[in-house]
This record gives C-alpha cells, structure tokens and sequence, in this order.
C-alpha cells in the first residue's frame, strides 16, 4: 500500500489504470485507421467517377454532321428492312412445302425449284441486301472515321437518330416498326419494342465497317429447315460460307435446324442466275449448290 499525502491506493489500481492507458491509445490507433481508410474509399470513389464521366462525355460528344446526314438515316432504314426482312424470309422458307413446288430443268439439266413471290411473304431479298450495300458504302465514302468506331460510339449515333430523326422514325414506320412500343404478338414477323431495338443496333454496328459488298448465305438442312446468314468475307465474287465436317462424312452448321446435316448451300444474286467464276471453282465438299434469285432456287 502507498500513502502519500493522505492519498491511497492498491497496486492492482495502478495495474488496472496502465490497462486502461493501453486501450484508450489502441483505440486511437484503430479510430486513426478507419478514418484513413474511409478518406482512401472517398478519394477512390470521385476518382473512379472522374474516370467514368470523361469516358461518358468522350462517348456522348457526337460529330453532329454525322448525326444529321442523310448517309446514316439511309443505312438506318436499309438495315432494318434487311434485318426484319431476313427474319421473314427465313420464317417464310421453313413454311414452305417443297414436295409441292414447280421444278424445272434447264438445258443442261441442272435443278430449278421455283417459288411464287407469295411464298417468301413477296420479298426479293437480293434486293435488300443489294440496298443495304449500297447505303453502307455511303456512310462509309462520306465518313470513313465511322466505321472504326466503338459499339458504345455507334450506339449513341443509331439511338438519337432513331430518337430525333423524322426521317428515321418516318421510315421505320412504313416498315411497321415502332420501338417505343412493346410487339403486340411473338413471333419474327413482328417488329417492336427494346429487344428488336438493340439487335438492329448489334446488326447495324456489325456491318458499318465491312468494306466489301456482302450476300446472303441460304442454308438447306436434312430436317427440311433452312437458315439464313451473313459473313463477313461473302462478297459478290466469293461466298466464303462457314462449316465444319462432321465424323458421319457430313457437313454442319450451327443453329441450323437440330444441328442437322446440310443438304444445300446457297447464295444470292441480284442481276443472274449464273454462278460466277469463283462459284464454280471453290465447291463445297458433300452438298449441292445453287444460286437463289427471283424467287427460285438454281442448281448449279
């Protein structure tokens, strides 16, 4: 026991005082720490956020001679007649009853299987992809920065344009197509609302940098179903169509049909029915070909 001038205490006191000492100085040390560590998120936050409104603002400042031309309202329209299009057309073909199609044969005796226009809902489908061509090459001679675009970039061109532009609504609307409002039936045939909005946005953006003219690939699958596609490297001289063999000494293309085989494998011409050079010199192994112009299939 201390005394000291009438003052006392144990030295468990003194013990339970230093402990005391001890915890109020950690406690500093940890409020210290958290206080830094809250400044450090701060700092990182407006940081982060600096970063994103610079990316946001350098996406959001749109060449307004681009966003007003009449190139891109033109390859707006066009790619989506095509796209809607070739999700008619393709609906159209997989209706179709081919035991009850005219068949012909020519002089040499090679295949023609004849549609009427009715059939394929009246749409000549070399010509939209002909039109589309065209309008994409516009755009492209008139702005060639465009087409190196980022997806975000074009995004914001396609969206205000369909979103300020009277010719632009104007020509979705001949087509059937309004987005501000959700499809009033399923089905590929009808047009509308946010999810057919961004897969013509996707299609358009897709496009607008491939130089060449591209044609329209028609698949025939041993299930009866067809399929309709677009590669890039497909020009008007050389369909550089996709496949790959399987074990069965078949051909396959996915998502045709089930993952069926392929029968035949066709292209489009605008202005023949002939195959050209290339046509004729680069077969594909195990299938037949033809050439679908106006509404008939030619076998070559």
């Amino acid at each position: 026991m201390f005394n000291n001038e009438g003052l006392k205490f144990e030295l468990t006191d003194l013990l339970k005082l230093c402990k005391i000492m001890k915890l109020i100085s950690k406690l500093r040390l940890w409020k210290s720490s958290i206080i830094t560590i809250c400044l450090m998120i701060i700092v990182s936050f407006f940081v982060f956020q600096g970063c994103e409104k610079d990316e946001y603002e350098l996406i959001d400042e749109l060449d307004e001679a681009i966003l007003n031309s009449s190139e891109l309202e033109e390859y707006i329209i066009a790619g989506a007649d095509l796209q809607q299009s070739l999700a008619i057309f393709k609906s159209k073909l997989n209706k179709i009853d081919f035991s009850k199609l005219e068949v012909t044969y020519d002089a040499e005796g090679k295949k023609v299987v004849h549609f009427s226009s009715g059939l394929v809902g009246n749409i000549r489908i070399e010509e939209k992809v002909q039109i589309f061509n065209d309008k994409k090459q516009a755009l492209q001679k008139k702005f060639p920065q465009f087409v190196s675009f980022r997806e975000t970039e074009t995004d914001k061109y396609f969206q205000k344009s369909i979103e300020n532009s009277v010719n632009v609504k104007g020509g979705l609307l001949k087509l059937g197509i309004n987005f501000s409002i959700p499809k009033l039936k399923s089905g590929t045939e009808t047009w509308g609302g946010a999810e057919d909005e961004y897969s013509m946005k996707v299609f358009l953006h897709d496009w607008c940098n491939e130089e060449d003219y591209v044609e329209l690939a028609i698949y025939y699958y041993e299930d009866g179903t067809f399929g309709t596609y677009q590669f890039a490297g497909a020009t008007s001289s050389n369909v550089d169509v996709q496949y790959y063999p399987g074990s069965d000494g078949k051909i396959y293309f996915p998502p045709g049909g089930s993952s069926s085989a392929i029968i035949s494998i066709g292209h489009t011409h605008l202005n023949s029915s002939t195959p050209g050079t290339k046509d004729l010199t680069n077969r594909i192994p195990g299938v037949t070909e033809f050439i679908y112009y106006n509404w008939g299939m030619y076998y070559y």
